[in-house]
Protein backbone atom coordinates (compact mmCIF):
# COMPACT_ATOMS: atom_id res chain seq x y z
CA UNK A 1 0.00 0.00 0.00
CA UNK A 2 2.78 2.43 0.91
CA UNK A 3 4.45 1.97 -2.49
CA UNK A 4 1.13 2.64 -4.20
CA UNK A 5 0.66 5.86 -2.25
CA UNK A 6 4.15 7.03 -3.18
CA UNK A 7 3.34 6.49 -6.83
CA UNK A 8 -0.03 8.18 -6.39
CA UNK A 9 1.42 11.38 -4.95
CA UNK A 10 4.43 11.26 -7.30
CA UNK A 11 6.87 12.71 -4.80
CA UNK A 12 9.11 11.63 -1.94
CA UNK A 13 8.40 14.50 0.47
CA UNK A 14 5.23 13.15 2.10
CA UNK A 15 3.42 9.84 2.37
CA UNK A 16 0.37 8.53 4.21
CA UNK A 17 -0.20 5.08 5.62
CA UNK A 18 -2.73 3.40 7.86
CA UNK A 19 -3.18 0.20 9.86
CA UNK A 20 -3.90 -2.84 7.66
CA UNK A 21 -7.34 -3.15 9.27
CA UNK A 22 -8.21 0.31 7.97
CA UNK A 23 -6.98 -0.16 4.42
CA UNK A 24 -9.85 0.06 1.97
CA UNK A 25 -12.21 1.12 4.77
CA UNK A 26 -11.39 4.75 5.52
CA UNK A 27 -11.29 7.46 2.82
CA UNK A 28 -7.69 8.17 1.79
CA UNK A 29 -5.95 11.54 1.69
CA UNK A 30 -6.34 13.13 -1.71
CA UNK A 31 -4.69 15.86 -3.72
CA UNK A 32 -6.30 19.16 -2.76
CA UNK A 33 -6.97 19.97 -6.41
CA UNK A 34 -9.43 17.08 -6.56
CA UNK A 35 -11.57 18.52 -3.73
CA UNK A 36 -12.37 22.02 -4.99
CA UNK A 37 -15.36 23.53 -3.09
CA UNK A 38 -18.76 23.42 -4.77
CA UNK A 39 -19.27 27.21 -4.75
CA UNK A 40 -16.13 27.55 -6.85
CA UNK A 41 -17.15 24.81 -9.26
CA UNK A 42 -20.55 26.47 -9.82
CA UNK A 43 -19.10 29.96 -10.32
CA UNK A 44 -19.20 31.12 -13.96
CA UNK A 45 -15.98 32.41 -15.52
CA UNK A 46 -17.49 35.79 -16.47
CA UNK A 47 -20.38 38.07 -15.54
CA UNK A 48 -22.44 40.62 -17.44
CA UNK A 49 -19.96 43.47 -17.63
CA UNK A 50 -16.96 44.53 -19.71
CA UNK A 51 -13.42 45.11 -18.51
CA UNK A 52 -10.94 47.77 -19.68
CA UNK A 53 -9.97 45.59 -22.65
CA UNK A 54 -13.58 45.23 -23.79
CA UNK A 55 -13.72 41.58 -22.76
CA UNK A 56 -16.35 40.00 -20.52
CA UNK A 57 -15.42 40.80 -16.92
CA UNK A 58 -13.96 37.82 -15.08
CA UNK A 59 -15.23 36.41 -11.80
CA UNK A 60 -13.07 34.99 -9.03
CA UNK A 61 -13.15 31.73 -11.02
CA UNK A 62 -10.32 33.19 -13.13
CA UNK A 63 -8.20 34.30 -10.14
CA UNK A 64 -5.16 32.03 -10.28
CA UNK A 65 -3.90 32.88 -6.75
CA UNK A 66 -7.19 31.62 -5.30
CA UNK A 67 -7.01 28.45 -7.34
CA UNK A 68 -3.33 27.84 -6.59
CA UNK A 69 -3.78 27.91 -2.82
CA UNK A 70 -6.88 25.70 -2.98
CA UNK A 71 -4.97 23.07 -4.95
CA UNK A 72 -1.83 23.12 -2.79
CA UNK A 73 -1.05 20.01 -0.74
CA UNK A 74 -3.51 17.32 0.27
CA UNK A 75 -6.87 16.97 1.97
CA UNK A 76 -7.46 14.58 4.87
CA UNK A 77 -11.16 13.69 4.97
CA UNK A 78 -13.49 12.63 7.77
CA UNK A 79 -12.88 8.91 8.34
CA UNK A 80 -16.49 7.77 8.81
CA UNK A 81 -20.08 8.98 9.16
CA UNK A 82 -20.82 10.73 12.45
CA UNK A 83 -24.14 12.07 13.74
CA UNK A 84 -23.82 15.38 15.59
CA UNK A 85 -26.53 16.94 17.77
CA UNK A 86 -26.33 20.33 19.47
CA UNK A 87 -28.84 22.01 21.77
CA UNK A 88 -30.65 25.21 20.71
CA UNK A 89 -28.24 27.36 22.73
CA UNK A 90 -25.16 25.31 21.80
CA UNK A 91 -24.37 24.42 25.40
CA UNK A 92 -24.65 20.67 24.66
CA UNK A 93 -23.04 18.80 21.81
CA UNK A 94 -23.09 15.04 21.25
CA UNK A 95 -21.65 12.78 18.57
CA UNK A 96 -22.60 9.23 17.61
CA UNK A 97 -19.65 7.40 16.08
CA UNK A 98 -19.91 4.48 13.65
CA UNK A 99 -20.34 1.13 15.47
CA UNK A 100 -16.78 -0.09 14.88
CA UNK A 101 -14.74 3.11 14.65
CA UNK A 102 -14.21 6.33 16.59
CA UNK A 103 -14.04 9.35 14.33
CA UNK A 104 -15.08 12.13 16.73
CA UNK A 105 -14.81 13.03 20.41
CA UNK A 106 -14.58 16.28 22.36
CA UNK A 107 -12.17 18.61 24.14
CA UNK A 108 -13.10 20.41 27.33
CA UNK A 109 -14.00 23.99 26.48
CA UNK A 110 -11.71 25.17 29.29
CA UNK A 111 -8.79 24.16 27.07
CA UNK A 112 -9.62 27.02 24.71
CA UNK A 113 -10.75 29.72 27.11
CA UNK A 114 -13.94 28.57 28.80
CA UNK A 115 -17.61 29.17 28.11
CA UNK A 116 -17.22 32.95 28.09
CA UNK A 117 -14.09 33.44 26.02
CA UNK A 118 -13.59 30.35 23.86
CA UNK A 119 -14.22 30.53 20.13
CA UNK A 120 -17.51 28.77 19.45
CA UNK A 121 -18.60 29.11 23.09
CA UNK A 122 -20.57 27.71 24.79
CA UNK A 123 -20.09 24.61 22.60
CA UNK A 124 -17.24 22.25 23.47
CA UNK A 125 -14.63 21.90 20.73
CA UNK A 126 -15.05 18.73 18.70
CA UNK A 127 -12.01 16.58 17.88
CA UNK A 128 -11.89 14.57 14.68
CA UNK A 129 -9.92 11.34 14.93
CA UNK A 130 -7.51 10.71 12.08
CA UNK A 131 -6.39 7.15 11.34
CA UNK A 132 -3.74 8.14 8.77
CA UNK A 133 -0.08 8.40 9.73
CA UNK A 134 1.73 11.25 7.95
CA UNK A 135 5.42 10.78 7.27
CA UNK A 136 7.62 13.47 5.75
CA UNK A 137 11.20 13.54 4.52
CA UNK A 138 13.94 14.64 6.95
CA UNK A 139 13.73 18.36 7.65
CA UNK A 140 10.09 18.61 6.52
CA UNK A 141 7.06 19.32 8.70
CA UNK A 142 3.34 19.15 7.93
CA UNK A 143 1.24 22.29 8.20
CA UNK A 144 -2.45 21.60 8.89
CA UNK A 145 -4.97 24.31 8.07
CA UNK A 146 -8.72 24.39 7.37
CA UNK A 147 -9.32 23.56 3.68
CA UNK A 148 -8.78 26.90 1.99
CA UNK A 149 -11.96 28.65 0.77
CA UNK A 150 -14.18 25.66 1.60
CA UNK A 151 -15.97 27.64 4.35
CA UNK A 152 -17.75 24.75 6.04
CA UNK A 153 -20.74 26.30 7.87
CA UNK A 154 -20.69 23.75 10.72
CA UNK A 155 -17.08 23.58 11.89
CA UNK A 156 -13.57 24.90 11.38
CA UNK A 157 -10.53 22.80 12.27
CA UNK A 158 -7.78 24.63 14.11
CA UNK A 159 -4.48 25.04 12.33
CA UNK A 160 -1.23 23.51 13.50
CA UNK A 161 2.16 22.22 12.42
CA UNK A 162 3.82 18.90 13.34
CA UNK A 163 7.36 17.69 12.69
CA UNK A 164 6.11 14.60 10.91
CA UNK A 165 9.61 13.47 9.98
CA UNK A 166 10.32 12.64 13.65
CA UNK A 167 6.71 12.03 14.72
CA UNK A 168 5.28 9.49 12.27
CA UNK A 169 2.07 8.97 14.24
CA UNK A 170 -1.61 9.79 13.78
CA UNK A 171 -2.42 13.49 14.27
CA UNK A 172 -5.98 14.36 15.33
CA UNK A 173 -7.77 17.59 14.46
CA UNK A 174 -9.55 19.78 17.04
CA UNK A 175 -12.27 21.98 15.59
CA UNK A 176 -14.57 24.78 16.62
CA UNK A 177 -18.24 23.86 16.11
CA UNK A 178 -20.40 26.72 14.82
CA UNK A 179 -23.98 25.50 14.41
CA UNK A 180 -26.49 25.56 17.25
CA UNK A 181 -29.69 23.48 17.20
CA UNK A 182 -28.04 21.03 14.78
CA UNK A 183 -29.11 17.45 14.20
CA UNK A 184 -27.41 15.98 11.18
CA UNK A 185 -24.82 13.63 9.82
CA UNK A 186 -21.31 14.52 8.75
CA UNK A 187 -20.50 12.14 5.95
CA UNK A 188 -17.26 10.21 5.52
CA UNK A 189 -15.09 12.03 3.02
CA UNK A 190 -15.97 15.51 4.28
CA UNK A 191 -12.78 17.63 3.98
CA UNK A 192 -11.27 18.24 7.41
CA UNK A 193 -7.83 19.76 6.91
CA UNK A 194 -5.46 20.73 4.14
CA UNK A 195 -1.96 19.31 4.67
CA UNK A 196 0.93 21.29 3.19
CA UNK A 197 4.49 19.95 3.57
CA UNK A 198 6.87 22.72 4.57
CA UNK A 199 10.64 22.62 4.86
CA UNK A 200 11.73 23.81 8.27
CA UNK A 201 14.24 26.64 8.62
CA UNK A 202 13.96 27.41 4.90
CA UNK A 203 13.41 31.13 5.49
CA UNK A 204 14.27 33.84 8.01
CA UNK A 205 12.21 33.98 11.17
CA UNK A 206 12.34 37.79 11.07
CA UNK A 207 11.12 39.47 7.88
CA UNK A 208 13.30 41.88 5.95
CA UNK A 209 11.51 45.25 5.99
CA UNK A 210 13.04 48.08 3.94
CA UNK A 211 12.46 50.81 1.39
CA UNK A 212 12.28 49.61 -2.21
CA UNK A 213 15.17 50.41 -4.54
CA UNK A 214 14.89 52.42 -7.75
CA UNK A 215 15.29 49.23 -9.75
CA UNK A 216 12.49 47.53 -7.82
CA UNK A 217 10.21 50.52 -8.32
CA UNK A 218 11.00 50.47 -12.05
CA UNK A 219 10.11 46.76 -12.19
CA UNK A 220 6.77 47.41 -10.50
CA UNK A 221 6.04 50.12 -13.05
CA UNK A 222 6.99 47.80 -15.91
CA UNK A 223 4.60 45.11 -14.61
CA UNK A 224 1.84 47.70 -14.17
CA UNK A 225 2.25 48.88 -17.76
CA UNK A 226 2.19 45.30 -19.02
CA UNK A 227 -1.00 44.64 -17.05
CA UNK A 228 -2.67 47.67 -18.59
CA UNK A 229 -1.57 46.85 -22.14
CA UNK A 230 -2.53 43.15 -22.39
CA UNK A 231 -5.05 41.00 -20.58
CA UNK A 232 -4.27 38.19 -18.14
CA UNK A 233 -0.61 39.22 -17.98
CA UNK A 234 0.07 37.53 -14.64
CA UNK A 235 -1.76 34.29 -15.50
CA UNK A 236 -0.30 33.92 -19.00
CA UNK A 237 3.22 35.32 -18.63
CA UNK A 238 4.34 35.46 -14.99
CA UNK A 239 2.65 32.52 -13.29
CA UNK A 240 4.56 29.23 -13.47
CA UNK A 241 2.32 26.50 -14.94
CA UNK A 242 1.22 23.92 -12.37
CA UNK A 243 1.62 20.22 -13.09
Amino acid sequence: MLDNLKLWFKNEVIEFYCHPDMEGVIPPPIQAGKVIPDWWKKLPHTYNSRDSFGDQSMTAKKCMPLLDIMTLGYIIPLQGDVQVITSPDGSIIKATNPPTMKVAEFHNIEQVGGKKNAPGAPTDPIKFINHWVIKTAPGWSSMFIPPVNHMNPNFTCLGGMVDTDTYPKEVNFPAIWHTKNFDGKLKAGTPLVQVIPIKRNSFRKQPVVREMSKAEFAEIERIRKCQTSRSSYYSKELREPRS
